[in-house]
């Protein structure tokens, strides 16, 4: 561990969050040493975080002060939270910084940064920023969980797995997301199991429908700020994702490890004109194109399931794998779309 070096960074993307990730075609590139950490770290899907029903006040404390608009209540709370699992997991402790506005570039917003210490017996730091970078409005409270245990996940890979060094693997995702769920205990894509994963992608459009209802088309056109979607385009978006899984899905069947090249979702949003979509028509769409996801995922047989091909930014996925991302998918633009309709990035 180099004292002072920035291990990862999150950001974030208009259309939602997500982690900055290496090209999978890196790992040609990292030393045999290096590798070998990628692949033990693909492995750890979980990480078990005792009495975590314990620290669901510390969680909600939390997004009381998050939501109070005060950076230094935040900061104690966000590092109250940290404390308490860093000791459940009997890790060395981490120091949490909250500052004010991310900062900002070309690539997206900074969310969240993980330093190891900058000399000897000083903790690690974590900052965390609590306000998007061009309307300064507070962050939503999920994203700005998300961001901590991520941040967090980073110090995991040091002292509680001892990796030496930390990656963004698939095995990382899963294992942020199985922390958040332990905490929240709302499911996502590390569900206990995949019967739970499809029973959630069963009730998205069901979910999508309740959300909506009720709202004219104003305030479902109406995007939070210039670079986050509105309600509609969020709609428009998992429409189009599942035709997107489902082309993947058939690849896989038909060929031996095919190769994915990344979507380009804001690019989809300006060429297809979501805005001037029917929000209802959307929905249904997506629900036709969702139905027919599950009758093929149902048809398949048990080794087919472990079929897979390389994805251009988080290497090779197994069908269970995208299934998984699916489910996490649907829970991610769900709370998107809600923080649309309240007028939140």
């Amino acid at each position: 561990m180099v004292a002072g070096h920035i291990v990862r960074l999150t950001v974030a993307r208009a259309g939602g969050s997500i982690p900055a990730r290496m090209p999978f075609a890196y790992f040609e590139r990292l030393s045999r040493r290096q590798q070998g950490i990628y692949l033990r770290s693909e492995k750890i899907t979980q990480v078990a975080l005792p009495g975590a029903s314990t620290l669901r006040p510390l969680v909600r404390e939390l997004r009381s002060a998050l939501e109070s608009d005060d950076r230094a209540l935040t900061e104690s709370a966000a590092q109250l939270l940290a404390g308490g699992m860093v000791r459940a997991l009997r890790v060395p402790p981490v120091r949490v910084k909250v500052l004010a506005a991310r900062p900002h570039a070309k690539w997206g917003e900074l969310h969240g940064l993980y330093e190891t210490a900058k000399r000897p017996g000083l903790p690690p730091i974590i900052t965390l920023w609590m306000r998007t970078a061009r309307q300064k409005r507070v962050v939503a409270f999920r994203t700005f969980l998300r961001t901590l245990l991520h941040e967090i996940g980073h110090h995991l890979d040091y002292t509680l797995l001892r990796l030496g060094d930390s990656f963004h693997t698939q095995g990382f995702y899963q294992r942020e997301s199985h922390l958040f769920h332990q905490l929240v205990t709302d499911g996502g894509i590390q569900m206990a199991s995949l019967d739970e994963q499809m029973a959630r992608m069963e009730r998205t459009a069901h979910d999508f429908a309740a959300a909506i209802k009720g709202a004219s088309d104003a305030q479902l056109s109406k995007r939070p700020d210039d670079t986050n979607w509105s309600a509609k385009e969020v709609v428009c978006h998992v429409r189009d994702t599942e035709e997107s899984f489902m082309i993947r899905f058939q690849t896989v069947m038909a060929m031996d490890e095919p190769k994915f090249l990344g979507i380009e979702p804001d690019r989809w949003a300006i060429d297809r004109q979501y805005s001037r979509n029917d929000v209802q028509e959307a929905l249904e769409a997506f629900r036709a194109r969702r139905d027919e996801s599950l009758k093929f995922l149902r048809g398949l047989a048990p080794e087919q399931w472990e079929r897979g091909g390389v994805h251009a930014t988080r290497g090779r996925m197994t069908v269970k794998d995208f299934v998984g991302l699916m489910a996490w998918h649907d829970d991610n633009h769900l709370d998107q779309l809600k923080r649309a309709l309240e007028g939140k990035a």
